[in-house]
């Protein structure tokens, strides 16, 4: 089994970096923000999860990983969202940091602008590199986040004739396949329970059962807290509950993450070849 480190652009001696762009030049770049995940996990959650993701895929299909960008932007709850939260909806929240939330560590969000500019600017720098084929593994679930890095792929890929430029968000599949997906739920905690086990999420910092986890209280929020169909009193559900995450569900899921994106990386070079 390859040493992951050798994967790494930073790890690597130039004539390794040179072999392995004549095999396939293929570039990974992990993206995520350092965002406020509640108590029991580091804010670097989604760009931790990003670069093991990007890392695994190397190894099945070919290509170099770039350093992790920790960069990611979020913007303002809509007020029908801010209502399915729990909240009065004329409140001015960004992203997860949730007033109410005990013991917060605001997001560090990027400008929308500023964050577009800096993977425009490593994409650029990976074409100009002898790159064809830049791939982001994109760990935050934004919906400007994910409409910013589309916009991206498909800009560069139509301005440059020999380079493309594609991503996909950490869960390419569907909720069906892996159990319900949460911000900081179930889903989250058990993956940095699997690739990070030297204690890096604690479900100890979270309040014993039976109380309920309350979104504005924890920014712990399942998918229908988000979309209009919270869980009773705006709580999560049994089903996202952090406190039922494992090390085995993490491996669970991240064994199909990494074949959904493996699969989607080797279609996207086939495509562009």
């Amino acid at each position: 089994m390859k040493n992951r480190s050798k994967l790494q652009v930073q790890f690597m001696l130039p004539e390794e970096l040179n072999k392995a762009k004549k095999e396939l030049p293929l570039i990974f770049l992990p993206v995520g923000p350092l965002e406020w995940h509640g108590l029991h996990l580091p804010p670097g959650t989604d760009p931790l999860i990003a670069e093991k993701t990007a890392l695994a895929v190397a190894e099945k299909v070919g290509g170099v990983v770039l350093p992790t960008l920790f960069a990611g932007t979020e913007r303002e709850r809509p007020p029908e969202m801010l209502k399915s939260l729990g909240f009065n909806g004329d409140e001015y929240i960004v992203g997860m940091d949730f007033p109410e939330a005990e013991g917060i560590y605001k997001s560090f969000y990027f400008p929308e602008e500023i964050f577009a500019l800096t993977v425009r600017t490593y994409a650029e720098l990976c074409i100009s590199n002898g790159y064809k084929y830049v791939f982001i593994v994109n760990g935050h679930g934004a919906v400007n986040q994910n409409d910013t890095l589309r916009r991206l792929c498909n800009e560069l890929t139509a301005k440059h004739e020999n380079a493309a430029v594609e991503f996909a968000i950490n869960f390419p599949v569907e909720e069906e396949e892996i159990g319900s997906i949460a911000h900081a739920g179930k889903s989250e905690t058990s993956l940095i329970m699997e690739l990070y086990p030297e204690g890096t999420a604690n479900t100890g910092r979270l309040p014993d059962k039976p109380a309920k986890l309350v979104y504005r209280k924890t920014s712990i929020v399942d998918d229908g807290g988000f979309s209009g169909n919270p869980g009773e009193g705006y709580t999560v559900p049994e089903g996202s509950d952090p406190r039922n995450a494992s090390r085995e569900y993490g491996r669970k899921i991240f064994d199909v993450i990494v074949a959904g994106i493996s699969e989607t990386v080797r279609k996207f070079v086939e495509k562009e070849k």
